[in-house]
């Protein structure tokens, strides 16, 4: 049976395109993309490209800086083991208040994005994971219901997941085992205490920064 085709928007095609692009390598971390070329490359308005790098920026995948212009995530390790310390503490935090709304349908909703978390790990689409393992952490943190948290964040933690997309790849027992990972603070957010969410939260972390760091950036002083 075939299946519907989907419409997609140009700025969506603009926005995959340009992702696909950094994903594969073709433009290295802190590469600069210039609006014009990139719209000259494509075939589209300038416009276009600037909402497509909006998104892109958003998704962490680049990082806009004024009289740089548009340039894609480069972390150095100093940048990342700055960005988890910081991190460690704003997610203990975050599991903490997210307690208070840790009601069934939230509860529901961290499960089924775990499920999809589960199903790339299968099949090993790191793309789908990530977008789902930051899905899982937004969701904890718009139960916090603090939007100045959120939005902290939201800064600190969305270039890490895409640097990490961008740069490597792992074996498809680790992402099995990561998905049960969140599965394990899912399960225990309504009927831990407090500090055991916050110490099972700081651990997940610090875990993810170690892996992060030995693969990536070893020897980058």
């Amino acid at each position: 049976m075939l299946k519907l085709i989907e419409p997609i928007s140009k700025r969506d095609q603009v926005v995959s395109t340009i992702k696909g692009a950094i994903l594969s390598g073709a433009i290295g971390p802190g590469e600069t993309i210039v609006e014009s070329k990139t719209a000259q490359q494509l075939g589209v308005g300038i416009p276009l490209v600037r909402e497509a790098l909006i998104q892109l920026e958003h998704d962490g995948y680049v990082q806009k800086t004024p009289y740089k212009g548009t340039t894609v995530t480069k972390l150095k390790r100093r940048d990342v083991e700055r960005a988890f310390r910081l991190r460690v503490e704003l997610e203990a935090l975050a599991i903490e208040w997210a307690k208070e709304n840790a009601t069934p349908d939230n509860v529901r909703e961290l499960q089924a994005i775990i499920e999809r978390m589960k199903r790339a790990a299968r099949q090993v689409d790191l793309n789908q994971f990530y977008e789902n393992d930051l899905a899982f952490h937004r969701k904890i943190w718009e139960m916090s219901d603090n939007p100045y948290l959120i939005e902290s964040l939201e800064r600190i933690v969305t270039p890490l997941f895409a640097f990490f997309v961008m740069k490597t790849s792992r074996e498809r027992g680790s992402y099995i085992e990561s998905a049960a990972a969140h599965e394990k603070i899912a399960q225990a957010l309504p009927k831990m205490s407090a500090t055991g969410l916050r110490k099972l939260m700081r651990e997940s972390v610090e875990g993810w920064k170690d892996d992060m760091l030995n693969r990536l950036l070893p020897e980058d002083v």
